[in-house]
């Protein structure tokens, strides 16, 4: 479960942060995920992917995440005026003083005061408003109004950060409007991944042991995509030395070794006459032992460097492989071995039926 969870919002991060071409998103969404741990953990996975941190301070303090996030819309209501509310909160965080102008009017009056905040409590201390956020309405045309607003008082350093309903397409599409926009705060739809709420992974026997010899196993089904891959195995990523960009996976048997010294082609496991021969590459085993006669060997990395680690594989992908709409396919190829292996499952008999 944690598995198929963490990898599903991290997917789901990770192309919301490739959307906003290098602003930055905050991961707003504890409040709206399906418990504590499905808050908890998927901050741990977006933060991983490349948000730049997250509001849930539960996830903050045990992973070390960067806690970020602004007032509320209740603070400003707790206050007889929205000028008294942020000017409290100014006073009580002049250093990261970020206001939040959506509650009554964003243009008549929430802008206008956050400004007045500014010139009247910030700047006499020689601090400065670093940001305002923007949470309904038509937030391409309230950002560029705000936008100038904020310019002609000055306030050319101030972030406009918007929320409401955000995902990688509402990010794409307000860009294209040319919405004046430094962050965005992301809620459910990049907490419960609404628009593909679900990640496909299952684990599947492949092989059992008998005296002490591994003997293959194979699920067979109707649906091509059920049908699983007998006996150990081995993984490599394949990666083109030149372009450091990934060519495919290549699944093994466990015994077997790649070679990238020397030729290698590969093939579509159901369509096995597209083929295509490696000669400048290199292979990279990704499967590393955990435990070996219940003895931990692994050295688990921290949070930073699973992030780097992560952002990295990422940067190894083709643009073509991460488009939102018609990918290219990400290839995971057999070795000649397994294919072997699996055809001779596929047309042997194995029902007990004579």
């Amino acid at each position: 479960m944690t598995i198929n969870h963490q990898s599903l919002i991290a997917t789901k991060s990770s192309r919301i942060v490739r959307a906003a071409e290098g602003r930055s998103i905050m991961e707003f969404g504890a409040r709206r995920a399906q418990g504590a741990d499905a808050s908890i953990l998927g901050a741990r996975a977006a933060y991983i992917a490349g948000v730049a941190g997250t509001s849930c301070t539960v996830a903050g303090e045990i992973f070390q995440i960067p806690v970020l996030g602004t007032m509320a819309h209740s603070w400003v209501q707790a206050f007889e005026t929205e000028y008294e509310a942020f000017a409290a909160y100014a006073r009580s965080y002049p250093d990261e003083c970020l206001l939040l102008v959506d509650t009554y009017n964003t243009l008549r009056c929430g802008v206008p005061n956050a400004i007045r905040v500014s010139q009247e409590i910030l700047e006499p201390q020689g601090k400065r408003l670093k940001g305002i956020r923007i949470d309904s309405g038509d937030l391409a045309y309230l950002s560029i109004r705000a936008r100038d607003m904020l310019d002609e008082a000055g306030l050319v350093d101030c972030q406009i950060t918007v929320s409401s309903a955000v995902d990688e397409y509402l990010i794409q599409d307000l860009l294209r409007q040319g919405a004046r926009i430094d962050s965005f705060g992301v809620g459910e739809r990049l907490i419960t991944s609404r628009a593909e709420p679900v990640f496909s992974g299952v684990y599947k026997l492949a092989a059992i042991e008998k005296e002490g010899i591994s003997i293959p196993r194979m699920k067979l089904s109707d649906n091509p995509e059920k049908v699983t891959n007998p006996g150990e195995k081995a993984l490599y990523r394949l990666y083109n030395r030149t372009t450091g960009k990934v060519e495919a996976d290549l699944i093994t048997l466990v015994h077997e070794v790649i070679d990238d010294s020397r030729p290698l082609t590969i093939f579509d496991p159901l369509h096995t006459w597209k083929r295509k021969t490696l000669t400048d590459f290199r292979a990279v085993p990704l499967l590393e032992p955990i435990f070996i006669s219940g003895k931990s060997l692994y050295q688990k990395r921290d949070i930073e460097e699973t992030r780097a680690f992560c952002l990295a594989q990422q940067d190894s992908l083709w643009d073509s492989l991460k488009r939102f709409e018609n990918p290219q396919e990400y290839y995971v190829d057999l070795s000649q071995d397994l294919w072997t292996l699996k055809d001779n499952f596929l047309h042997g008999g194995f029902c007990g039926q004579e």
